[in-house]
């Protein structure tokens, strides 16, 4: 399929594309500028519309993005279809680095700017669990690696493409869209549950991936690696992995016992909170640790927001047979939960 837009063309009457920053065989991302306002954003358009399950996570992905409002998960600013249909989302512009791209140019990297990365990473996930979000797709390429205005390293949690609504999270019908044998999410970072079932899984699934992804920021390589598919499968659900000190010899052990928590089989015997993990990393983080840690707890604390009147209802939603119900379509399902920026 031909690019849906190229350098120069104006979205929404307001976003003017500037360039490129990547695409896949999905969709694409560009970086684009406002006409009005003096900021750049990032515009996530959707290549391959055919799939109405591809559509859903899409739009998923955006729903689940503008509930949520803290510093460390991208902002959603907009959401629209071109007049060819594509739908897209506009997000904030960040500059930096993933954390992939961090670990490509950097190899390991210390124990407390690991703890703090994924420190920051549980905030956000925090505000995710409480708002009814299960990730399910958390890995390093997630982590966006950027700065506040005063210069502080700060961590972007990104893609809820394929996240999770939990029973009860005020957003219903999101578990249908997933096969209950469809594998969805990023192998080397999935926990046993999810790779048996992407319907089986909550917070403490994150946990798992948080955990891994702790490993590899240290040792260079993720837990548990394989040739194959099925090999890795087999090794997750019956191996354990290898201490991550008889990798590194510098890993404090308590870090290391707080890793190997992380990934435990039964979901039972991990961290059961991000809040748990948040505290437990705040010995070897920097000095505003704890400060996150409690953040965390009092965002899991809190009672939740009450939905918006008639959000529920104008929500298009599959139904237990497939069917849909006859309400607006599925990009105004999106606009009472998505900030405008006009």
């Amino acid at each position: 399929m031909n690019a849906p837009v190229v350098e120069g063309d104006v979205i929404a009457d307001k976003y003017r594309v500037d360039r490129v920053l990547g695409r896949g065989g999905m969709g694409m991302v560009v970086a684009a500028s406002h006409l009005f306002l003096p900021h750049r954003v990032a515009i996530k358009l959707l290549i391959c519309d055919d799939s109405p399950a591809l559509m859903q996570r899409f739009l998923r992905e955006a729903r689940a993005a503008a509930r949520l409002k803290g510093e460390h998960v991208v902002r959603v600013l907009d959401v629209g279809e071109l007049g060819s249909g594509v739908p897209y989302i506009v997000m904030e512009y960040l500059e930096g680095d993933d954390l992939s791209e961090v670990l490509r140019a950097r190899g390991p990297l210390g124990v407390t700017e690991s703890a703090d990365y994924v420190l920051q990473a549980c905030v956000a996930m925090a505000e995710a669990h409480a708002a009814g979000i299960v990730h399910r797709d958390l890995k390093p390429a997630n982590l966006f690696l950027t700065a506040t205005p005063g210069g502080a390293k700060l961590i972007k949690v990104l893609d809820f493409g394929i996240s999770k609504e939990l029973p009860g999270s005020g957003e219903g019908g999101a578990a249908a869209l997933t096969q209950t044998r469809e594998m969805l999410g990023s192998p080397v970072y999935m926990p046993p549950e999810q790779m048996r079932s992407s319907r089986s899984v909550d917070g403490r699934s994150d946990i798992w991936a948080l955990g891994a992804i702790l490993y590899r920021l240290l040792a260079g390589r993720p837990p548990f690696e394989a040739p194959a598919l099925a090999e890795l499968i087999l090794l997750v659900a019956s191996a354990e992995p290898v201490p991550p000190s008889a990798l590194r010899s510098d890993i404090p052990r308590e870090l290391e016992r707080v890793i190997l928590h992380c990934l435990q089989k039964d979901p039972a015997q991990r961290p059961q909170t991000v809040a748990d993990l948040a505290l437990a990393l705040v010995p070897f983080a920097s000095a505003g640790g704890q400060e996150r840690a409690e953040r965390a707890a009092r965002i899991l604390a809190a009672p939740p927001e009450p939905s918006r009147p008639g959000a529920a209802a104008s929500t298009s939603r599959p139904g237990a047979d497939g069917s849909r119900s006859d309400t607006p379509g599925p990009m105004a399902s999106l606009l009472p939960t998505t900030r405008v920026i006009a």
